[in-house]
């Protein structure tokens, strides 16, 4: 485990967090196999190796690996024999560096992840947890009505919802449950499970291809109801890279939101070919020196994107992808 001089305090926070992931069968140091099969082990195993390394950030604050670590083993203990494999948590949470430890504390339970944001209307909101049978709720945004507040943890609380006439049973593999591309936050489109494996045989495909690791700045834009945001939060978090936050004001201004490719240093960027258009029409005159990599997926890339985002040379360096498929260079 790599040593922390620079926060001492730490490392005995480090060494608690080596003995968890011995207990559930996972070694940091490598010299056991690694289970991989879900997202709350790898990033554990994230956490262990990087854990005083800045995880996420937003306009506001930030969070390192063991920070969303803690915050995600606190969470899974309240949920703890209030939800399990076959059964949904719905997790309505702030777009902030800390949300993807809420999101990882609800699968540490055994549960698939229904995400919800505070910009969804309370009928919808009802509507998508009925459908899922969801009991549980974790939300630093507030509850609804019936949502009866059980326990927190840091900023959020664990609410039980009242019990279901039928119960939904989910498969057991399942991680999230999404609205399907095309679908937008805020539509009444019935979600689709999304697997454990689904989400890590993305990341296993496109980290090794990007070279991806430690050093590189991607962005969190999307709405983790959309699955493509659910496959981009995970490439930082799960190869020790860092996560920035992209806010609704920023997302919907493209020159505000070039500005903030340009001040963190982003070097991975993740958009739907629609919005990378809009980006590259309205700022074409920026200079994004650290880009590397631009991915593009669930919707067809328009060939005059492609064109005018080579002839703007806003980061000449920058190689353009289409992920929704077989990774294909542009």
């Amino acid at each position: 485990m790599n040593p922390t001089p620079e926060r001492p305090e730490l490392d005995q926070l480090s060494a608690d967090l080596a003995g968890l992931l011995g207990r559930i069968g996972l070694d940091p140091a490598g010299e056991r196999p690694m289970r991989r099969d879900r997202i709350d082990v790898r990033f554990a195993a994230a956490a262990a190796r990087c854990p005083g390394q800045v995880a996420a950030q937003d306009a506001e604050d930030s969070a390192t690996y063991l920070e969303l670590e803690l915050l995600a083993d606190d969470i899974a203990r309240r949920l703890s024999g209030r939800a399990g494999p076959g059964q949904a948590v719905a997790v309505r949470a702030a777009r902030s560096c800390l949300s993807a430890g809420a999101v990882v504390g609800a699968l540490r339970s055994g549960a698939a992840v229904l995400p919800l944001e505070p910009g969804h209307n309370a009928g919808l909101q009802e509507f998508l947890m009925r459908d899922c049978g969801v009991e549980m709720v974790v939300s630093d945004s507030g509850l609804l009505r019936d949502e009866v507040p059980v326990a927190k943890a840091g900023r959020f609380v664990v609410a039980v919802r009242p019990e279901q006439a039928v119960r939904r049973e989910l498969p057991q593999r399942t991680a999230f449950l999404a609205l399907p591309s095309g679908g937008r936050p805020g539509r009444a489109l019935a979600v689709q499970p999304v697997s454990h494996l689904d989400v890590l045989s993305w990341v296993d495909s496109v980290v090794p291809m990007l070279e991806a690791g430690p050093d590189d700045v991607w962005t969190y834009y999307h709405s983790l109801s959309l699955d493509l945001g659910m496959r981009e939060i995970w490439g930082p978090l799960l190869s020790g890279g860092r996560a920035v936050v992209v806010d609704r004001d920023t997302a919907s201004e493209a020159r505000e939101f070039a500005r903030m490719l340009v001040e963190h240093g982003v070097t991975v960027l993740t958009q739907l070919p629609s919005a990378f258009g809009r980006l590259v029409d309205t700022a074409r005159v920026s200079r994004m020196p650290a880009l590397r990599h631009v991915l593009l997926s669930d919707e067809p890339v328009p060939p005059a994107t492609v064109t005018a985002w080579h002839a703007s040379a806003m980061a000449p360096q920058a190689t353009l992808w289409d992920v929704s498929g077989s990774p294909v260079m542009l």
